[in-house]
């Protein structure tokens, strides 16, 4: 029988009232639904976040076939545990099996086929190497994204590609506010997937009082988030700040962002402040 230990890739959901059929279970349609749910995270955490990974490499998958069997109903107000794995990648296509248990209950299983296609042609076409990389990296549990950290002339494309998305085109930043002489001197972490599509980013500002530093400009994709990317560049230049004989870190912190800096060990100081249109937090940690 299908077990959970058998899937990598697990994610987890609550059947809601709107998914009740008549018969008071979960509609069957609705467990394609719930694929689709748990498939958008199971890509972001093997690093090829939709749709932003596809673009990356030129194309886009699409489904060719569904199947699935059922063995259980579930119920309104179960909480539904799905695994997912990779099964085969073959020339064009991508198959994941899938399924679902309540409870240790096995309710569903499944299986979905996918076909890459060309943006250009719009055809089928090979799976590029790239996705293979990542695909074989999740499933052997190996690193799915690579951190590095550096002056802005080596990070300046990935870094901006990353600060264009999300402060100018997602918060709509101004672009004129959002570039500084600062860059030039930073230091700067990048996260990319192994296809080399930048997902986070962030820099660390040393001052002229070498036992003092900001961390600033800290982004991660909207596609890519909640799988720790952000918490991971915020680490890394921590780690940097160290290295340089830092004793005291300050950072501007956006509010909704705050609880990541407040789980690195940042406390608050003063009072909340607009800048660039944004509530803002400052905030401060001691090494």
């Amino acid at each position: 029988m299908t077990q959970p230990a058998d899937f990598r890739f697990h994610h987890r959901l609550r059947v809601r009232w709107v998914e009740v059929d008549a018969q008071q279970v979960v509609f069957n349609g609705h467990y394609l639904t719930y694929l689709d749910v748990a498939v958008t995270e199971f890509w972001r955490t093997v690093g090829l976040p939709y749709p932003d990974a596809m673009r990356h490499v030129g194309g886009d998958i699409f489904v060719r076939r569904n199947t699935l069997q059922y063995h259980a109903p579930a119920r309104l107000d179960d909480w539904l545990d799905i695994g997912m794995r990779c099964e085969r990648i073959g020339t064009s296509s991508i198959t994941l099996n899938w399924a679902v248990w309540s409870q240790g209950r096995l309710l569903v299983t499944g299986e979905v086929v996918y076909v890459f296609t060309d943006l250009a042609s719009g055809r089928s076409a090979p799976v590029p190497e790239a996705l293979r990389d990542q695909l074989d990296a999740h499933m052997q549990g190996a690193p799915v994204t690579q951190l590095v950290c550096g002056p802005w002339d080596a990070l300046a494309e990935a870094a901006r590609a990353v600060r264009l998305a999300v402060f100018v085109g997602e918060q709509g930043i101004p672009e004129s506010d959002e570039w500084d002489e600062d860059d030039a001197t930073a230091v700067h972490a990048v996260v990319r997937n192994l296809a080399g599509l930048p997902l986070a980013t962030g820099r660390l500002i040393l001052s002229v009082d070498a036992g003092h530093a900001r961390i600033g400009r800290m982004a991660v994709l909207r596609s890519a988030r909640g799988v720790g990317l952000g918490r991971e560049v915020l680490q890394a230049l921590i780690a940097q700040a160290r290295e340089r004989g830092v004793q005291h870190i300050g950072i501007h912190a956006q509010c909704s962002a705050m609880p990541l800096y407040a789980q690195a060990g940042f406390v608050p100081v003063g009072e909340v402040f607009d800048e660039v249109g944004i509530p803002h937090q400052g905030m401060t940690l001691a090494l």
